[in-house]
């Protein structure tokens, strides 16, 4: 081999490792990445029954766990829907694509053992297979994803990372009440200054023995078939309702042939006004849950007397 092959070698050698010496060295930025065969992976073995969600900045857990029945949401009632997006994906938690090997690194992705969230997943088994959850690539997308004692930083695509993002109300159920209004009976409306009866007669809607408004009437059904909150409440806010005594109350009862009645309570709820936040605390009669009702909601749940009767 002569000089110059030597010297067009050693040049084209010199443009690789320039071309190259980015990706080594991004765990120093935090940023770019690499893909490696012995990667990132959460090896789970038979059904999934916990997921602790520990938010590790103030030490709250986020705990979903499955019930006899359902699955809950630091026992409370769980959007359905959502952990059953979620389950599949914990399945496949794996990533070759590294992006930093720097503990240095961690606090700024959010991995370090005091940023982030640490995610314990359970089976069954005595210990949980546990992997830390950082802030999401806005660059090349995914979140980076840590396993617990490792220094190397992945980055984790799909869907699970944004799942796993979300807070302890992004995952309660919204939907409080499903009525078949077709089956709807008898609505009864309570405030301080009396009682209203809504009820089905053969050529209508009538309240309180008087033909009813039925744009009113139908304001109020047409909520019934899927009745969402707006918000919830502070556990402080929840524990401080007294619904002992509501300022307002609706139950709505369908047919029931074999009640002696021929009704059956189909739904009940009882409304707190929170006149400083602007809207209603509400409760199910059968619950204990507290949640938010917007006050334009309530206005059509429970229209006054005179909204119910035909305008002139």
């Amino acid at each position: 081999m002569n000089p110059k092959h030597v010297k067009l070698i050693a040049i084209l050698l010199g443009i690789a490792v320039l071309l190259y010496l980015p990706r080594l060295l991004s765990d120093t930025e935090g940023r770019g990445s690499l893909e490696v065969d012995d990667g990132f992976a959460v090896p789970l073995s038979g059904t999934v029954t916990r997921v602790d969600i520990v938010l590790l900045a103030d030490g709250d857990t986020i705990r979903l766990e499955r019930g006899p029945e359902e699955w809950t949401v630091d026992g409370l009632r769980i959007d359905m829907s959502k952990i059953e997006t979620l389950l599949p994906v914990l399945t496949d938690l794996s990533s070759s694509i590294l992006v930093a090997r720097n503990p240095e690194n961690h606090d700024d992705l959010g991995v370090s053992e005091t940023t982030g969230r640490r995610i314990d997943i359970y089976t069954g088994e005595d210990d949980p297979a546990s992997f830390h959850l950082g802030n999401r690539d806005l660059g090349a997308g995914g979140y980076f994803v840590r396993m617990g004692g490792a220094d190397e930083v992945f980055r984790l695509g799909g869907s699970a990372g944004g799942y796993l993002s979300r807070d302890r109300d992004g995952w309660r159920q919204r939907v409080i009440a499903r009525v078949d209004t077709a089956a709807v009976r008898d609505l009864v409306i309570r405030r301080e200054d009396g009682e209203v009866v809504v009820q089905r007669g053969d050529d209508g809607w009538v309240a309180d023995g008087a033909p009813a408004d039925s744009a009113a009437v139908h304001g109020m059904l047409g909520l019934l078939p899927s009745l969402s909150v707006t918000s919830f409440p502070t556990d402080d806010e929840a524990a401080a309702a007294d619904f002992s005594t509501p300022d307002a109350e609706l139950d709505v009862f369908a047919e029931a042939g074999g009640d002696v009645t021929g009704r059956e309570l189909a739904l009940g709820l009882r409304f707190l006004q929170d006149e400083e936040a602007g809207d209603w605390l509400v409760q199910l009669v059968d619950g204990e849950e507290v949640y938010r009702l917007a006050a334009f909601t309530v206005r059509r749940l429970l229209p006054e007397r005179d909204a119910l009767l035909p305008q002139e």
